[in-house]
């Protein structure tokens, strides 16, 4: 990281001296060369047992972390914090507290914006989380029901996906990763709302099973065929039925990380079913 961040304890808007013994216990540990027999030096180099490190400038009264490292590092700032009950103000991003009792402490162009997070709490990823925020994941829209494959994403041939149909055109937050049996339709972007709607299969006349084991109604058929999202075989992978239905696809039973056979359920009378895999 280049931020620069600074620690200070405060007693009635003024900077208070640190308490300089936790200062040499947290800090000698991961200092370059170690501490001298007393005091603390003008300025030194951390180096943590992770690779990463820091350069340290100050005294007591404040310390300034140049070029500091998440990871470890911020550990020892969190924990150094905690000792001693100074703020930790990372450079541009509000003071961080240990309690909002300390607030009327410190400057006042810092109170209003400052955060407070327990001691208990307070350790270098939440330093790091307050520096920089994550991203709120996006929400996904919910999918289409799929009678006969119930659950796409578990089985990975329904991933997330951020870029635009290849058959609608829009984002719907998921793609198709499975089969596609069709003369020109594309073997990729497909979204999963463009099959459970038949859009897909009526523009490129397309299919996503190449099969179905078992005779069953003809709706039954063309749901599977070409409104249910397939699933990537070694072999051409062919749907199962059971009492004139056809089954639940389940997912890949793996031994050693290699497919060796797909897993179905019964819709009418909850049996399993699979059909081996070969290679």
């Amino acid at each position: 990281m280049s931020y620069s961040l600074y620690l200070c304890r405060f007693v009635g808007g003024q900077p208070a001296p640190m308490d300089e013994p936790a200062i040499r216990d947290v800090l000698a540990p991961v200092t370059v060369g170690g501490m001298p027999p007393t005091g603390l030096p003008d300025s030194w180099e951390l180096q943590a047992g992770d690779g990463g490190g820091s350069e340290v400038y100050g005294d007591a009264l404040g310390l300034t972390f140049n070029r500091f490292s998440t990871g470890q590092i911020l550990d020892r700032v969190a924990e150094l914090a905690r000792r001693t009950g100074a703020a930790v103000l990372p450079l541009g991003c509000p003071a961080i507290l240990t309690s909002d009792a300390d607030r009327r402490h410190l400057p006042e162009s810092l109170r209003a914006e400052a955060v407070v997070v327990a001691p208990e709490a307070l350790t270098g990823l939440a330093v790091q989380l307050l520096i920089s925020p994550q991203p709120e994941p996006r929400r996904r829209p919910a999918l289409p029901s799929f009678p006969y494959h119930p659950n796409p994403v578990a089985t990975g041939s329904v991933t997330p996906y951020d870029g635009p149909c290849a058959c609608c055109g829009q984002e719907r937050g998921w793609v198709y990763t499975g089969p596609v049996y069709a003369t020109d339709a594309p073997d990729s972007g497909i979204c999963p709302h463009c099959i459970a709607f038949g859009t897909a299969a009526e523009r490129w006349d397309a299919t996503f099973t190449e099969g179905v084991e078992g005779a069953v109604p003809p709706d039954v058929l063309t749901t599977i065929l070409r409104r249910t999202p397939g699933f990537l075989a070694r072999r051409s992978p062919t749907w199962l039925t059971h009492c004139g239905d056809g089954a639940e696809f389940l997912g890949s039973l793996d031994k050693d990380g290699r497919p060796t056979a797909y897993l179905f359920r019964c819709r009418v009378c909850a049996t399993s079913l699979s059909s081996a895999d070969s290679t």
